[in-house]
C-alpha cells in the first residue's frame, strides 16, 4: 500500500466551493449562449445533395425566394443606370485663358495709353495696331479702350463679368440639342478647380452664343451705356468656345456602379400548408433547401425553447463529468478559483471562436481545439487537457451544425497537441507541435477521403486546411501564452527557462555580495532537479527556485557561513539576535521575490524552503549560555514557516539542508556521504517538516539516492600528481 507524508488534507470551505458552482454554473450558461447564438440544435442540418431518411411536408404556409429573375434585374439595373445624368466637366483652363486675355489686353492698353514724347499721328497708330494685333480685337473697340477714364475700374469689370460667366459654364448649341433628343432632363456639373459638384436642369444652362446677352443682363446696373456696350464687345470677343465638356468615361463609371448597387431581384415561391418538399432517399436540391431553411427559421418558439433547454443538458451534462474528474483526480484544481477560472476561460474562448469560424465564410476545419488543449496542457496539466480536449471537440462538432467529422478532427489534432507539448522548453518548439498537430489533422482528411471514396482535390484541400489549423493553433498559443500567464500568475517551463537566466539581476547582484550562497543555490539546484526527475515532479521549477531560495541572504551576507571569509559576526551577538537575523533572510527574500516580480510557486517555494525547521546551533548557544532559572523556548528559534506544500519545496528543502551540511565532512566518502543524506532526511522527516506534502517513503529513498551520487561526484578523491623538479631526461 501506498503510505504518503501528506497529514494534512486540503478541503476548500463553505465559500470556496459555492465560488467553485458559480464559475461551473456561469461557465454552462456562457457555453450554451454561444452554441445556441444564431442557430438551433433542433433543427434538421441539411447540405445541398444530402439524401433525406424521412418525407418532409410543410407545416404551414410560406412563401420563399426562388432563383434570381434575370429579365427583371436587368430592367432594374437598365433602369438605374438611366437615372443616373450625364457628367460635364467645367473646363477650368478655358478660364484661365480668357482671364490672362483680359489682363495681356489691360496691360496693353495701359502701355499705349500715353503717348511717346515726339510721336507722329502714323506712328502712333502703327503703334497701337502692332501692339494690339495679337488679341485680335477691332480698332473702333480699341480706340473706344484708349478713350476710357478709369481703365483699371474697366478692366476689374470685364475680369469679373468674364469670370461670372465662365464659372455658370456655357455649352455648345450642339451638345444642348443633343441633350434635348435624349429627353434628358438633368445633368452634373463638375468643377475640378473649385472641387464642386452639383447638379442643374438642361433649361439652367448657359449656350455659348448667348455669353453677349448673358453679359447684357450681368451689366445690366452700369449706368455708362457707353462703357457699357465697350465691356460687352470685350467679353464677348474674349470668350472664343464653350467651357461645358461632356465627360464619356465618367458618366459610363457612374451608370455601371448604380446598375451594380442594384439587388438581384428573386422569383417568388408559395408553399402551401401539408404540401411534399421532398420524398424520402430524395437527394436535396437547391430550391428543397430554400424550403428547408425557411421552416427551420419559422419554427414555432416553444420548440426553440425546448430545444434551448436540451443543448443546456447536454453541456451541463459535459460539464459534470469535468467537475467529478477534477473532484477525483486532480483536487489541487479546486483549492482556489485562479485555476477553474482558467481553464473556464480557455474553454469559452475557444468555443466563441469556434461560432465565429462557422459564422464566417472559412471552413469549420479551422476551429482551432487544439490551440485550448496546448494551453491547458502548458498552463494547467496534461490529464485534464485530455479530458478537457474531448468535451471541446463534441462541442465544436454541434457548433459545426452536428458534424461529427470536425469532432473527430478536433479531438484527435487536440490529443496530439497534448503530446506534442509535453516536454516543451523553447517558444519555438511550439512551432513544431503545431506542425505536428495538423499533420496529425492532415492524415485524418486523407483518410476521411479514401474511406469515403471522394475526389482527390476534395480531400486534399480539406487536407491543407487541417495542416493550417496546426500552424495556427500554435501561433495562438505562441501569442496568447505570456498574457495568461501574467493574467493568472502561471508558470511553465518556457517562463520558468527565461526566469533562470543567470544574468537576472538577483542573481548578478548575489554573485558580487554573496558568492558563497550564489554557489550554494546553483548546487541546491542541481541536487533539487535530479531529486525532482526521479520522483516525477517539476524539475525546472526546483532548479529555477533553488537558485532564488536564498536572495534574502544578499542584505546581511557576511552573518552567514558561506559567504565568510574570517571572524563570524554572530561571536558578538546574542543567540537570540543572530537566530533573527538568520530566519529573517526567508521574509527578506520573499520580499525581494515580489519586488521583482517572480512567479508566486517560486515566491511559495522560497517562503517554505526551510518550514518550521529549528536553528540548531545558535538554540543549542542559547541553551549553553542561560543561567539555571532562565527557560529558551524552542519556538523562538524556528522559521516562521509554512512547511512545503509541494514535492518540489520539499526537495529544496531537503538539497538546501544536504548541500549545507555536506560542507562540513572532513573526509567525504562515499559512506560517510550516504550516512549525512539519509541521517538529514530523516530528521526532516521525524521533525514533521515533511507532513504537509505529498512524498512517499519510497520517493524519499529514491531522493537519498540521488543526493549521495550526485555529492559523491561533487566531493570524490583526485589522484596525487608527482611534482615537477625541472629535471629532463638526457
Amino acid at each position: 500500500m501506498r503510505k504518503t507524508l501528506n497529514k494534512k488534507q486540503k478541503n476548500p470551505g463553505f465559500s470556496s466551493k459555492l465560488s467553485h458552482v458559480l464559475i461551473a454554473v456561469i461557465t454552462c450558461l456562457v457555453l450554451v449562449l454561444i452554441v445556441e447564438w444564431d442557430t438551433s440544435l433542433f433543427d434538421a442540418v441539411f447540405t445541398e445533395g444530402d439524401i433525406v431518411l424521412k418525407s418532409t411536408y410543410a407545416p404551414f404556409d410560406f412563401k420563399i425566394k426562388g432563383e434570381i429573375d434575370s429579365n427583371a434585374t436587368e430592367s432594374a439595373r437598365k433602369s438605374a443606370m438611366e437615372k443616373v445624368p450625364p457628367v460635364y466637366l467645367i473646363d477650368s483652363s478655358i478660364k484661365e485663358t480668357v482671364l490672362s486675355r483680359v489682363n495681356s489686353i489691360s496691360d496693353a492698353i495701359n502701355s499705349l495709353h500715353v503717348p511717346k514724347e515726339g510721336e507722329s499721328p502714323e506712328d502712333r497708330l502703327s503703334r497701337i495696331k502692332e501692339t494690339m494685333a495679337p488679341f485680335e480685337i477691332p480698332m473702333p473697340l480699341t480706340h473706344n479702350m484708349l478713350e476710357l477714364k478709369d481703365p483699371k475700374g474697366f478692366f476689374e469689370e470685364a475680369v469679373k463679368t468674364a469670370e461670372y460667366i465662365l464659372d455658370t459654364g456655357l455649352i455648345s448649341s450642339q451638345e444642348l440639342a443633343r441633350l434635348d433628343k435624349e429627353s434628358v432632363k438633368t445633368v452634373t456639373l463638375l468643377d475640378k478647380a473649385k472641387n464642386t459638384e452639383q447638379v442643374k436642369f438642361t433649361n439652367e444652362l448657359w449656350l455659348f452664343s448667348d455669353a453677349r446677352k448673358r453679359a447684357d443682363n450681368l451689366l445690366a446696373a452700369l449706368k455708362e451705356k457707353k462703357e457699357k456696350a465697350l465691356l460687352i464687345d470685350l467679353i464677348s470677343g474674349v470668350i472664343t468656345t464653350p467651357n461645358i465638356k461632356y465627360q464619356d468615361s465618367e458618366t459610363d463609371f457612374r451608370r455601371q456602379a448604380a446598375a451594380a448597387k442594384v439587388k438581384p431581384i428573386y422569383t417568388t415561391l408559395e408553399v402551401k400548408k401539408n404540401e411534399l418538399i421532398i420524398n424520402k432517399g430524395e437527394r436535396i436540391s437547391k430550391e428543397d433547401m430554400l424550403k428547408l431553411e425557411a421552416i427551420a427559421q419559422k419554427e414555432p418558439y416553444p420548440t426553440k425553447v425546448v430545444a434551448f433547454f436540451g443543448i443546456a443538458l447536454i453541456i451541463i451534462l459535459f460539464m459534470l463529468i469535468l467537475v467529478f474528474y477534477i473532484e477525483f483526480y486532480e483536487p489541487d484544481l479546486i483549492v482556489g478559483n485562479k485555476e477553474l477560472v482558467l481553464l473556464a476561460s480557455i474553454c469559452v474562448l475557444v468555443i466563441l471562436a469556434a461560432k465565429l469560424i462557422v459564422l464566417s465564410p472559412y471552413p469549420s476545419n479551422f476551429i482551432p481545439i487544439a490551440a485550448a488543449s496546448m494551453l491547458i496542457a502548458l498552463l494547467l496539466n496534461s490529464r485534464l487537457a485530455i479530458i478537457t480536449t474531448c468535451f471541446l471537440g463534441i462541442l465544436a462538432g454541434m457548433v459545426s451544425g452536428g458534424r461529427m467529422d470536425i469532432a473527430a478532427m478536433s479531438i484527435i489534432g487536440g490529443m496530439i497537441g497534448i503530446f506534442a507539448v509535453r516536454n516543451v522548453r523553447r517558444r519555438s518548439q511550439l512551432i513544431s507541435a503545431g506542425f505536428l498537430v495538423g499533420l496529425a489533422n492532415m492524415t485524418y482528411f486523407i483518410a476521411i477521403g479514401l474511406i469515403n471514396s471522394l475526389d482527390f482535390h476534395t480531400y486534399m484541400t480539406e487536407a491543407s486546411i487541417g495542416m493550417a489549423n496546426g500552424m495556427v493553433s500554435a501561433i495562438i498559443v505562441t501569442g496568447v501564452l505570456p498574457i495568461f500567464e501574467s493574467m493568472f500568475k502561471s508558470i511553465t517551463d518556457i517562463s520558468l527557462l527565461e526566469t533562470a537566466d543567470l544574468n537576472h539581476p538577483i542573481l548578478k547582484e548575489m554573485v558580487i555580495k554573496a558568492p558563497g550562497t550564489y554557489h550554494h543555490s546553483l548546487v541546491v539546484g542541481n541536487l533539487a532537479e535530479a531529486a525532482c526527475e526521479t520522483i516525477g515532479a517539476n524539475a525546472l521549477l526546483a532548479r529555477v527556485s533553488s537558485y532564488f531560495h536564498d536572495i534574502g541572504k544578499i542584505e546581511k551576507a557576511e552573518y552567514f557561513s558561506e559567504n565568510q571569509a574570517g571572524e563570524s559576526p554572530h561571536d558578538k551577538l546574542s543567540p537570540t539576535m543572530s537566530s533573527l537575523i538568520i530566519t529573517n533572510h526567508v521574509k527578506n527574500g520573499v520580499e525581494l521575490a515580489e519586488k521583482y516580480g517572480l512567479n508566486t510557486r517560486i515566491v511559495a517555494i522560497i517562503k517554505q524552503h526551510h518550514g518550521t525547521g529549528l536553528v540548531f546551533y545558535f538554540f543549542k548557544r542559547a541553551l549553553e549560555k542561560t543561567v539555571e532559572d532562565q527557560e529558551v523556548f524552542e519556538e523562538g528559534f524556528r522559521y516562521p514557516g509554512p512547511k512545503p506544500q509541494t514535492k518540489e519545496a520539499a526537495c529544496v528543502l531537503l538539497a538546501d539542508s544536504v548541500e549545507a551540511a555536506s560542507r562540513t565532512l572532513d573526509d567525504p566518502t562515499t559512506s560517510s556521504i550516504q550516512g549525512l543524506v539519509k541521517k538529514i532526511i530523516n530528521n526532516k522527516f521525524i521533525d514533521g517538516q515533511l507532513d504537509e506534502c505529498e512524498l512517499t517513503l519510497k520517493d524519499l529513498e529514491k531522493i537519498a539516492d540521488v543526493f549521495t551520487h550526485i555529492l559523491t561526484g561533487i566531493y570524490h578523491n583526485r589522484v596525487e600528481y608527482p611534482e615537477d623538479t625541472g629535471k629532463k631526461k638526457a
